[in-house]
């Protein structure tokens, strides 16, 4: 099969598996420069549905804190939203208002960086339900321990909060997440009880690849000394910069990914199987009730989790 012929099947799986995209709905495809390729084949793949889809092109920069008011409105017009753009900006563009009223209305919204050529129905359909269980674990325990070999062990409470999972499938009206790959299970801690010690060893938003281990002193659901070296020094600017929750423990996130192999140094390591990550600032779109102008993912591989004294995973392999 030609390299041609594998991205259209990866452009397929993405319209027809990861958002069910049906005849006669409306689709929207967001893109910008650099995306032409990718865009192109998932408009041919959706409208071979019998979708009626639409593009728009727009420079990155105007999709940095809201998209123009005449896209949003076309969000708010359509069953199905694809944003095709880079991660840093997907990661905005899932976060922004425009997308909360349009999946309030029962849009379906995805994330897409690229289409990858290998990847399969069935994948996808593992990647499901292995997030799924993952979430509803979180969901009904109280209390969750991380721990590494390398040092990390914090603990903290997630009694009453409810996981957000990222599933890579939003085939119901209100799901959004990043597809084809992006799937963890998330949960927000209660505020003010995670303790402990976070040696982040993989990667940090707005940092980038972890060369010399970061360690982060957590008291009382904050991070409140920071140790390493040019990587610790950047994340302690991260957090004088932000706002008075930026040192705030936002998230407990999972990954569920079995198609990623190797950790690469870049926010993609966050969904790969046998890795997790503590974020720091905002959680009130996870189910938390703190408000900042950040929320950055550090992430840690093999690790460790319990929830309530129960193991889930040990060094990065899934015992559930």
């Amino acid at each position: 099969m030609s390299k041609k012929l594998d991205y259209r099947k990866g452009a397929r799986v993405i319209v027809e598996t990861c958002m069910g995209i049906k005849p006669d709905e409306k689709v929207l495809i967001i893109t910008s420069r650099g995306f032409a390729r990718s865009a192109k084949l998932l408009a041919e793949e959706a409208e071979d549905l019998n979708a009626n889809v639409t593009m728009v092109k727009l420079n990155e920069k105007e999709m940095q804190i809201e998209p123009p008011e005449e896209v949003a409105k076309k969000m708010l017009e359509s069953d199905v939203i694809l944003g095709v753009l880079s991660h840093s900006t997907i990661q905005l563009f899932l976060h922004m208002n425009a997308r909360r009223a349009a999946t309030d209305v029962g849009a379906r919204v995805g994330g897409v960086p690229y289409i990858k050529p290998n990847i399969s129905h069935e994948d996808i359909y593992e990647i499901t339900e292995l997030t799924e269980k993952l979430a509803d674990i979180l969901t009904n325990g109280n209390e969750a321990r991380i721990t590494t070999k390398k040092g990390t062990d914090v603990s903290l409470s997630m009694k009453g909060r409810i996981s957000a999972p990222l599933r890579v499938r939003h085939v119901v009206p209100g799901a959004w997440g990043a597809v084809p790959e992006y799937s963890e299970a998330a949960i927000a801690p209660v505020e003010g009880t995670a303790q402990g010690i976070w040696l982040i060893d993989v990667f940090f938003e707005k940092v980038g690849a972890i060369k010399t281990p970061v360690e982060i002193l957590i008291e009382n659901g904050r991070a409140v000394k920071i140790e390493g070296a040019e990587e610790a020094a950047k994340i302690q600017a991260i957090i004088e910069a932000a706002d008075e929750n930026g040192n705030n423990i936002a998230e407990l996130g999972i990954g569920t990914n079995h198609t990623l192999k190797h950790t690469t140094g870049t926010i993609g390591d966050k969904m790969m199987k046998g890795t997790a990550h503590l974020a720091i600032g905002k959680n009130i779109n996870i189910g938390g009730q703190t408000y900042s102008n950040i929320h950055h993912d550090g992430v840690m591989n093999m690790v460790t989790i319990e929830i309530d004294g129960k193991l889930i995973q040990k060094e990065g392999k899934f015992l559930i």
